[in-house]
């Protein structure tokens, strides 16, 4: 599959599945505009990708700024003549703790939802006019098995649901314009932020996914891109409105 001659913008893709999804869109052909607020990790993503002879650019942009997601679309058609897929990937994650939703302070919930919610809509919003006037484009929201109800964050877990509601909504307005929005559904996947959370020690995510999936080893960023590249790209012409789980049927399991 050539994407060669598309233009994609990735949201949170400096590091971890982001960085997947950058670098797998690049060496499919695409030029690549890489979104985030870690400069120096989105930098050396860049430095990557060019130094294989392809296409990326990178930017700083807060997700949940109207005005920074604007101009993010504006920069991203002035410097490669357009845009035709957006991957929403940027969330709060690393940074969150699991422990009673009554204890999940307001601020918190504030800024999870400004990320994970607000934000999406927002890159959105501001990506449509572009892909309307390439005559349509593909959109892919990262939500998360946790949309599927995971104990000890509640403001995550909401806010991954909301972006499954949000892909089928957006679906069902932007059809008619050939531009399709579906949402991809990891599993716990072996990233910085996992492991951030984890102390630094994967392990223990390693040994879940060998007694919590049907497919038992972890997952890793790289795993997840080909259903990206397949979201994105001809062979799914007809697929809009669908968020496709990807956790090695640990949501199989329940």
């Amino acid at each position: 599959m050539s994407l060669t001659g598309k233009v994609a913008i990735v949201t949170g893709g400096s590091r971890g599945i982001g960085r997947a999804y950058a670098e797998a869109l690049a060496d499919a052909g695409a030029a690549v505009m890489i979104v985030d607020l870690l400069e120096a990790e989105g930098a050396a993503t860049v430095e990557a990708i060019r130094a294989k002879g392809q296409q990326a650019a990178f930017r700083v942009v807060d997700v949940s700024n109207l005005q920074a997601t604007e101009a993010m679309a504006k920069a991203t058609a002035d410097e490669f003549g357009g845009i035709d897929i957006l991957v929403n990937n940027a969330a709060i994650f690393a940074s969150l703790r699991g422990g009673p939703f009554s204890e999940i302070s307001v601020e918190r919930w504030d800024r999870t939802m400004a990320v994970n919610v607000r934000g999406p809509w927002l890159c959105i919003r501001a990506v449509v006019p572009y892909m309307r006037q390439r005559g349509g484009g593909a959109i892919v929201n990262q939500t998360s098995i946790s949309a599927f109800g995971m104990p000890g964050m509640l403001d995550y877990t909401a806010s991954k649901a909301a972006v499954i509601g949000m892909t089928k909504s957006a679906a069902s307005e932007l059809g008619r314009d050939n531009i399709r929005v579906n949402a991809i559904a990891p599993g716990g996947t072996a990233t910085e932020a996992l492991s951030e959370i984890m102390g630094g020690d994967l392990s223990v995510s390693e040994q879940r996914a060998r007694t919590t999936q049907l497919i038992a080893e972890q997952i890793r960023p790289e795993d997840i891109t080909g259903t990206l590249l397949h979201l994105v790209g001809p062979g799914a012409k007809f697929i809009t409105g669908q968020t496709i789980v990807v956790d090695g049927g640990k949501y199989f399991l329940g």
